[in-house]
Formats: C-alpha cells, sequence, structure tokens
C-alpha cells in the first residue's frame, strides 16, 4: 500500500523543483534581455551549380536527375557524381518541398554524399528558395562537413540549378 503523504510529498517536491529551475530561467532571461539580440553567423562554404535531365513529370511530383555538376569553395573543390537527383513535390499552397540526394567527389577523389530538403515559394514577386544540406563522408579530410548545418541559397544560373551554401557557426 502506497501512502497518499508520500505522493504528495514528491509532487509537491517536484513542484518546488521546477519552481527553482523557472526562477533560474527567468533570471538568465533577464540577463539575456540586457545583452544584444540574438545572431545567426555563417561562413561561405561553397557554390554548387548542377545541370538536370528534363524532369519526370508525375503529377504533383516532379524527379530531376542530375547529369553533372561542379562544387567551388575555399575548402572544398569538386564534381557532382551523376546520378543523383531532386524528387520534388508541388504543394497546395504554391510551393514545392525539395528532396535532394547526391555525391560529391572532391579534387583529391574522396566522396561525400549529402541530402537536403528544401523550399521553393513565390515571395514578393520573386521567389523564396531555401535548401538545408548535411552531409556524410568517411573521408579524414573532409570529415568536419560531418559536423556542418549548412544553408544554401539559391543563385541564378542560365541552364543550371546553383546554391550558394553557408554554414552555419
Amino acid at each position: 500500500m502506497i501512502d497518499d503523504s508520500i505522493k504528495i510529498g514528491r509532487r509537491e517536491l517536484c513542484a518546488a523543483g521546477l519552481g527553482a529551475v523557472a526562477l533560474g530561467m527567468s533570471a538568465t532571461g533577464a540577463d539575456a534581455a540586457d545583452e544584444a539580440e540574438p545572431t545567426l553567423k555563417s561562413q561561405f562554404l561553397f557554390e554548387m551549380e548542377a545541370e538536370l535531365e528534363p524532369p519526370q513529370d508525375i503529377g504533383d511530383r516532379q524527379i530531376y536527375i542530375a547529369k553533372s555538376g561542379v562544387v567551388s569553395g575555399p575548402r572544398i573543390k569538386g564534381t557532382l557524381v551523376p546520378g543523383g537527383g531532386d524528387w520534388s513535390m508541388k504543394r497546395s499552397d504554391g510551393s514545392t518541398l525539395l528532396d535532394v540526394r547526391g555525391t560529391m567527389k572532391t579534387d583529391d577523389g574522396a566522396l561525400v554524399y549529402t541530402w537536403y530538403r528544401g523550399i521553393v515559394a513565390p515571395k514578393d514577386g520573386g521567389m523564396y528558395f531555401r535548401t538545408t544540406p548535411y552531409f556524410e563522408t568517411n573521408s579524414e579530410k573532409y570529415a568536419w562537413l560531418n559536423h556542418v548545418v549548412a544553408v544554401g541559397v539559391f543563385k541564378p544560373v542560365a541552364g543550371k540549378v546553383a546554391y550558394n551554401v553557408f554554414e552555419i557557426l
């Protein structure tokens, strides 16, 4: 048989603990309010340009297969391995959800797999086009990419899809 007073005691103890945490958080919040607004910092990683096959149109889904491409940045340079692609989905709100997978081969022979989601949407008479690439490699030289969160920003290049990709610091 469980004693109800112990249950209440535990609840009170938890409430007191949560109250202390809340007080600590509000104090931290007050200190943070005195500081400057938080900012998002980034660093340029590379520019990527890809040439795509004509789309496979499957209703709301379009599949774009990469034929070729180039990656060029201060710490990584290479080409796109043919065969990656984008399995994009048109949404009812007029935007398109990107679902991209592919492999880069660096100039020194390392393979770097990349996958990302993204959004293409009309915005203020133009287009909002952002991606969120992640990377996987077993190369020691490029292992730092395994721990990077990145954002790709569309860059218009005739006949190609292109992004400037930034590491979020």
